[in-house]
């Protein structure tokens, strides 16, 4: 159970944190809007591709398509609550932007994976990862 936490702690604390957020009214400048999509899954796709590749024995680039996917699903999930949300709505080209950033975030923790996960100071006792 902790090797989970540890694993897919980050990820359903970050998944509550933009459901919570996505419940409220907000006003965001057209376009802006698509960056702020696009940098919340990118730290999504991060920590999904970081869960996936920790927990399973994966190549990298199955982690990469699996972790992507992942956050993406999520992403369509907050698209489909934010159409019930009074004051929001539901967007293909917002699902696009979160799509594009969760690609982004997972090829990030590709490439810095193997860099934070050499470290045996920072994980003393990782499997194999990255």
């Amino acid at each position: 159970m902790k090797k989970f936490l540890t694993n897919w702690g980050p990820v359903l604390g970050y998944a509550s944190l933009i459901f919570v957020a996505s419940s409220f009214r907000t006003q965001v400048r057209p376009g802006l809007d698509k960056v702020v999509h696009a940098f919340e899954y990118a730290v999504m796709g991060f920590f999904t591709t970081r869960a996936v590749l920790l927990s399973w024995d994966l190549p990298k680039l199955w982690g990469l398509v699996s972790g992507a996917s992942f956050a993406l699903l999520l992403g369509i999930l907050d698209e489909f609550h934010q159409y019930f949300v009074p004051g929001r709505n539901a967007s293909v080209f917002d699902a696009m932007a979160d799509a594009v950033g969760a690609v982004l975030g997972a090829l990030l923790f590709i490439s810095l994976g193997n860099l934070l996960y050499q470290s045996e100071k920072l994980y003393p006792r990782h499997d194999k990862c990255c």
